[in-house]
């Protein structure tokens, strides 16, 4: 087996974005100068994201006191019932920005303003710009009270650093004393895929994952890879600071073949304008698959990130032809240089005994690029298949074989496959609609729907299949794979076929799980509904009569709470008045619970309270509380 300890490092790099920020400018938000734990870090790859900053555990609990990180001057505050929620914005003299979110309460005086502009506006959820230098801090005074507020799943605070153009750096990379962290990365798991018809991996076309195994701390290896062909390297890695068991990111990773340098990834700094390239930074496809994010070690088709550094023509990609032998060194390092490294071989060789089944051989079919894969036992005594298109018919033969299937390759830049004929009576549909070029704008027209694409919608070309069922009772409109990503969103107009009550109570729902529809609204208009979906999948029309559930819940200590829900279409606004004059209710999604609080705060709360609960599909339910004594 072939290892070779890594003598080279990183040097950190704080030029650019970093440069002239000192360590020590900035003071720990929570806890100054004691030890504290980390949930999350920059660049850890999440669902639709990246990580920007670091999330910073509270004891499990809300209420700690949060610091200013350096002098300077509010900003910003942004107060609503999902994403960052109760949100600061300090800007400080060196021109950065700290961000503080899903904070429980702010400082008093923050507190009050906050609490005038509600009542002013006469709205829960805001986005506020005080003047300059109307609240300032000093470093390390208490600006808030840590909280779970907005999309947080646990209690923590989420702490950014922003450049003067408001990208996201990574705080570790500045230094904190209070993050203890010698704890090298984890080198988990190795993916490889095939990049066109005629490369394979260990005989095979498509994805396959290789588990890793540890020789010594820092240092891995795994089985040899048998490909040939070009090929790319995916790796699930993830990084740990003491004292936690999070599985963090890795932001620095270097690529050797044979000893030279082939691919960088240094995640220095966050784009939120990019934030949707994770999926195609990370395999989208084998997420699914695996459950499992392995980031990319090549630049794909359609990936805009600038993180990258590659001294190759094909962008990190690797060329394996028969009979060579490609030495692999993978090196990862986290914010405090801590670095491990993974080694292996790759042998230029066509023919294996499969030691790891490729991924896309446990799914009926699958699309990898611009090709279909499709497959079927050797028992069936049957080797040809025919491809049925609009124009007709071809008839192909297995591109290879394994022990016990044949393996059929369909170039989808020369066939939209309607279905295949496997013989024996096993006719498979499989309904591409049509080849849509990303960067373009591009439409296509079925006899009941319409899918239509912005410049902005792909990453890269895309082989939709779309298909329109109906019953009596409903209609069910099939769009994409889902495991196939959509840069930004596409607009459907759709005609449904079933015979319906009245169309005008309908709305669209997405049912990937027919346990949770998940609504998706839009529009009625000529006997048709359109609406804009950002992720392919199943969508059918349901109609949602219920009123909003509402439910008393206390009226102790001046103020009133209650329970709201929606089951189908969701929570869609909310307001309540006491004695005609409007009255602010704050909303905790997450518990379903709303509260209210008075602008004066010594003012008893009494007299008569209507609170109006609205769900998406316009149902709205009208709950009427007296209070004490007029």
């Amino acid at each position: 087996i072939f290892l070779l300890v890594l003598s080279s490092c990183f040097a950190l790099n704080l030029f650019g974005q970093y440069e002239g920020i000192e360590k020590g400018y900035y003071t720990f938000p929570i806890k100054p100068d004691q030890i504290n734990l980390l949930s999350g870090t920059m660049g850890e790859l999440r669902a639709g994201h990246f990580h920007a900053g670091l999330d910073i555990k509270t004891e499990g609990k809300t209420g700690l006191n949060v610091h200013a990180a350096a002098e300077g001057y509010v900003s910003r505050i942004r107060v609503g019932p999902g994403g960052y929620g109760n949100c600061l914005y300090i800007n400080h003299p060196n021109g950065t920005t700290t961000v503080y979110a899903h904070l429980e309460a702010f400082s008093e005086e923050i507190a009050d303003y906050v609490l005038k502009q509600h009542y002013k506006r006469q709205t829960y959820a805001m986005n506020l710009f005080p003047k300059k230098g109307q609240f300032t801090f000093k470093k390390g005074e208490v600006i808030a009270k840590s909280g779970n507020s907005g999309s947080s799943t646990g209690p923590h605070l989420h702490f950014e650093i922003r450049s003067i153009d408001q990208e996201v750096l990574d705080p570790l990379r500045i230094g904190f004393d209070e993050v203890v962290d010698d704890i090298k990365p984890v080198a988990a798991s190795l993916g490889v895929r095939t990049m066109n018809t005629s490369s394979r991996v260990n005989g095979q076309f498509g994805y396959a994952t290789f588990k890793t195994s540890t020789l010594r701390t820092g240092l891995y290896t795994t089985e040899t890879i048998h490909a040939i062909g070009t090929i790319g390297l995916e790796l699930y890695s993830f990084d740990r600071q003491n004292g936690a068991s999070n599985r963090n990111g890795v932001p620095f990773t270097k690529v050797y073949l044979d000893d030279k340098l082939h691919f960088t990834q240094d995640i220095d700094s966050i784009n939120f304008s990019y934030q949707k390239n994770i999926n195609v930074h990370s395999n989208y496809q084998l997420i699914s698959a695996t459950k499992t994010r392995f980031g990319k070690l090549y630049v794909d088709d359609g990936n805009a990130l600038d993180f990258y550094d590659v001294n190759n023509e094909e962008n990190g990609l690797i060329q394996v032809e028969e009979g060579d032998t490609v030495n692999v060194r993978v090196v990862l390092e986290d914010a405090n240089q801590n670095r491990s490294t993974l080694a292996f071989q790759i042998v230029g060789q066509v023919n294996e005994t499969v030691q790891n089944p490729i991924v896309t051989s446990k799914q009926d079919y699958f699309v990898l690029e611009n090709t279909l894969i499709v497959h079927q036992p050797v028992s069936n005594n049957q080797e040809k298949i025919t491809i049925y298109e609009k124009e007709g018919s071809t008839v192909i033969e297995p591109d290879y074989s394994m022990e016990d299937e044949h393996f059929y390759l369909i170039d989808l830049k020369r066939f939209l496959p309607l279905r295949i004929d496997f013989g024996q009576g096993n006719v498979k549909t499989y309904n591409f609609a049509d080849r849509i070029p990303a960067s373009t704008q591009h439409a296509f027209l079925s006899d009941t729907y319409s899918l239509t694409f912005d410049k902005s919608s792909l990453f890269d070309t895309l082989y939709v299949q779309a298909m329109h069922e109906w019953t009596e009772e409903n209609d069910f409109l099939e769009i994409g794979q889902r495991n196939i990503p959509l840069k930004g969103a596409i607009k459907i107009e759709w005609q449904p076929m079933a015979a319906y009550d009245s169309l005008e109570n309908y709305q669209v729902y997405q049912v990937n799980n027919n346990r949770y529809p998940s609504f998706v609204g839009g529009s009625f208009e000529e006997n048709k509904f359109i609406f804009r979906t950002s992720s392919f999948g199943k969508f059918t029309l349901l109609k949602d009569d219920k009123k909003p559930l509402v439910e008393l819940i206390s009226t102790a200590n001046n103020r009133v709470s209650f329970r709201i829900k929606d089951d189908l279409s969701g929570i869609s606004s909310f307001e309540a008045k006491i004695n005609g004059e409007w009255l602010l209710m704050h909303y905790e999604p997450k518990r379903n619970l709303i509260w209210s609080e008075r602008l004066n705060k010594n003012k008893p709360l009494e007299g008569t309270v209507e609170l109006v609960v609205a769900d998406n599909a316009g149902n709205e339910t009208i709950y009427e509380l007296k209070l004490g004594e007029l």
